[in-house]
């Protein structure tokens, strides 16, 4: 019990948490009548969850991590998953309403973005990967492109979009193993 105390701490979990909840909690406090701007508000509460909590997987040390005999692959796979499920969690339950499908599939996919962001950028920038992937699905969406519409705004696609799913699933998985197996980006 106490290296879980000890490994949450060091990953500054707690803040993380509130961090989360409190940006889900302001959006979904401003979300209107509109579906679309819920919608967006929603999906931009998942990528602040994902983001603020992401700095969390790495260490002080990352460097030190690499080097220990213990072996860290499934702890940073339990704190992916652990991330995603808080994504999901807060999105259903504080953050604007939103069709639960939309919340998983996205929080799945913004967790995988993340955890490649802490892998290729570290985890100060982490952040960088979710978010701009939503600024381009956005943008894309508001500029009606339609080449690439469902594998780049897989995160504003209705429910039952099978593109956006696959995209999602693949994103979260990706990032998941790329993660647990290379660790968080060493300076």
């Amino acid at each position: 019990m106490r290296l879980l105390v000890l490994y949450l701490r060091s990953r500054q979990v707690a803040a993380g948490a509130v961090g989360g909840i409190a940006c889900v909690v302001v959006l979904g406090v401003l979300a209107g009548d509109s579906d679309s701007f819920r919608l967006l508000l929603g999906i931009f509460g998942l990528v602040a969850v994902t983001s603020v909590t992401a700095v969390g997987l790495a260490g002080q040390d990352p460097a030190l991590e690499r080097t220990a005999a213990l072996d860290w692959r499934w702890r940073r796979a339990t704190h992916v998953v652990a991330i995603g499920g808080l994504t999901v969690l807060l999105g259903v339950v504080a953050g604007p309403p939103v069709a639960t499908e939309i919340v998983v599939r996205d929080g799945i996919g913004l967790t995988g973005l993340a955890a490649l962001g802490v892998t290729v950028l570290g985890s100060g920038l982490a952040w960088c990967v979710p978010m701009a992937w939503t600024v381009v699905a956005v943008g894309a969406r508001m500029a009606n492109e339609p080449p690439a519409a469902p594998l780049v705004t897989w995160l504003l696609q209705p429910t039952g979009t099978a593109a956006a799913s696959l995209a999602a699933g693949v994103l979260g998985i990706t990032g998941l193993l790329v993660y647990s197996l290379r660790g968080p980006r060493t300076q």
